[in-house]
């Protein structure tokens, strides 16, 4: 497994980042990541194909790999996929084979999925609250309804839970191989007042710390990765900590991380 960092760990608001890139890239290194997830607000429409050969110049100089990139929310249609394409010869120079698409159309996955064949670079969502990747059972029937060999899921447990879902072992050897990333981020029930807390399906939710007793049970999700021959890209996505302590933040995920692959005895950290 190689754990990746996301680039949401210092994105505003969703709009911008507040690190350059290639400072974002040493920092994920010196947290002990050795990935890195770019997000829309990394790779613009502006980003030129010189700028994703230095992206790829400083990830290898680094030793990191770019897990995925992800993709704004595009039209579904030929100025859309003229885009995508677009986009994968960006990442293509960044040595990157993986989009991360928002669209939850399966006629337009199945498209871009055909699309893409041909560079090399296939196609993940992430799993969701809202639309078709929300439950195991959704994505089973969005999966076989896009029927491509290029398209895949990033697993992650946290919105299963709000979606009020089991995420843990028996999830995910349900969705076996159809899991090509896992996407990281924990979050526990909260009380009613709770400070930094959220409402989803008539329950209330707060992010807390990986290790956390009261949060998710990644070593049951270990354990389901462990069981379906898992060795892909472990990737935090969690967003901006409270007081921006993110360094002490992400080095202290980055461990916990490690220590959940080792104790799952799956494959070593790369």
């Amino acid at each position: 497994m190689t754990l990746s960092l996301s680039g949401r760990l210092i994105e505003v608001e969703y709009r911008h980042c507040d690190m350059p890139i290639h400072d974002f890239l040493r920092f994920a290194r010196s947290s002990g990541f050795h990935a890195v997830e770019l997000r829309a607000t990394q790779i613009l429409d502006e980003t030129t194909s010189d700028e994703a050969t230095e992206i790829r110049r400083q990830s290898l100089e680094l030793g990191l790999g770019i897990s995925c990139v992800n993709v704004p929310r595009l039209p579904e249609n030929g100025e859309g996929l003229r885009a995508l394409k677009r986009t994968a010869l960006l990442v293509s120079a960044m040595g990157c084979a993986t989009l991360k698409t928002w669209s939850t159309n399966a006629e337009w996955i199945r498209t871009a999925c055909d699309a893409l064949e041909p560079h090399g670079i296939g196609i993940i969502a992430q799993t969701h609250t809202g639309g078709p990747f929300e439950t195991v059972s959704s994505c089973l029937d969005a999966v076989a309804r896009i029927d491509r060999r290029s398209f895949g899921l990033q697993y992650d447990p946290a919105n299963l839970l709000e979606a009020g879902e089991g995420y843990g072992e028996d999830a995910v050897e349900r969705l076996g191989g159809n899991i090509r990333q896992l996407s990281v981020q924990n979050v526990r029930l909260a009380q009613a007042d709770e400070p930094g807390s959220w409402e989803h399906q008539g329950r209330r939710y707060v992010r807390c710390s990986l290790g956390d007793p009261a949060g998710l049970d990644y070593d049951s999700v270990f354990r389901g990765l462990r069981a379906i021959g898992f060795d892909g890209f472990v990737t935090l996505n969690e967003p901006r900590p409270a007081g921006d302590e993110r360094g002490g933040f992400a080095r202290q995920a980055a461990e916990e991380l490690g220590r959940l692959i080792q104790k799952a005895h799956i494959v070593k950290i790369e």
